[in-house]
């Protein structure tokens, strides 16, 4: 017995060791899934069910909030509005970014350091405190109220980030590609889209996903470069259940489950990449 009791001590502390850890993850974990209760739950609910019980089940789970959302707010024109800004902000943003990180991570050049720290800079400088510049300078060039100004304001918003991620990938990858790639008469267009792209396919998802879920949300940039119904986005769609004087709550959790849906959906089929992509990032120096 003591030979036993001896040895389960060093399990036991194993346990009591992993407590806090546990712990820590118990309270995270509550504190991401009662946010979506409330979301899924309060889609199902009038505004007076949301005020008189928050976290309670719905009297009834007709869809007539999610019918009511679709339609009052012309959330099918919208979606279309944010489809096109974010996937061109995307497709944008990678093109861009891997062709400015592929010098930067695969060629000797003494001011590969600035430059890198120039695109850093860009990621911790917040863009909205030249919200009335960047007004400015999209009203001079005729961007005002397009879905092209959206465009490439998200994609230079997101272009430092998503450089700095792509010359991390790109730089661990052996020279020896690059090499045998020009030996047999590949461009350095060719050699960017055709090898190194392919083999940093954890760096786009990243980089896409990453993108795609700021361009989505977003509701600064079209609050104050928008003013045609017809050009607006999602976020900026749901804001009309919001009012001076009376918010249909309803319809706002029903209009945001709605609008949660394309991410979720491109998160999933990302999901490996991504995970891939944190591991190997993990293993950089």
């Amino acid at each position: 017995m003591s030979a036993l009791a001896i040895s389960g001590r060093p399990a036991l502390s194993r346990q009591l060791a992993r407590l806090p850890g546990w712990t820590v993850l118990a309270v995270w974990t509550a504190a991401v899934l009662l946010p979506l209760y409330i979301l899924v739950v309060s889609c199902f609910k009038t505004t007076a069910e949301i005020y008189d019980n928050r976290l309670g089940l719905p009297r009834s789970w007709a869809l007539d909030n999610f019918v009511n959302a679709w339609t009052r707010a012309n959330l099918g024109h919208n979606f279309l509005n944010s489809l096109i800004v974010t996937g061109a902000a995307v497709v944008l943003t990678i093109v861009v970014s891997a062709m400015a990180a592929y010098p930067l991570s695969r060629y000797r050049l003494g001011w590969n350091a600035v430059m890198l720290g120039l695109f850093l800079s860009g990621i911790m400088l917040p863009i909205r405190l030249a919200s009335v510049e960047l007004f400015t300078l999209m009203r001079n060039l005729g961007l005002l109220d397009s879905l092209t100004g959206l465009i490439l304001v998200y994609s230079a918003i997101r272009i430092p980030f998503a450089v700095f991620i792509f010359a991390n990938f790109m730089r661990v990858l052996p020279s020896e590609l690059d090499e045998a790639a020009r030996m047999d008469g590949a461009g350095e267009v060719r050699i960017l889209f055709q090898i190194i792209l392919p083999m940093v396919k954890p760096a786009v998802s990243i980089v896409a996903i990453f993108t795609a879920i700021a361009v989505w949300n977003d509701f600064f940039f079209p609050l104050i470069f928008i003013f045609d119904d017809r050009y607006k986005t999602v976020p900026l769609a749901i804001s009309v259940f919001v009012g001076q004087f009376r918010t249909d709550w309803g319809l706002v959790f029903a209009s945001l489950a709605i609008s949660m849906a394309p991410i979720l959906i491109m998160y999933c089929l990302l999901a490996r990449q991504i995970r891939e992509g944190v591991g190997a990032g993990g293993g950089m120096k």
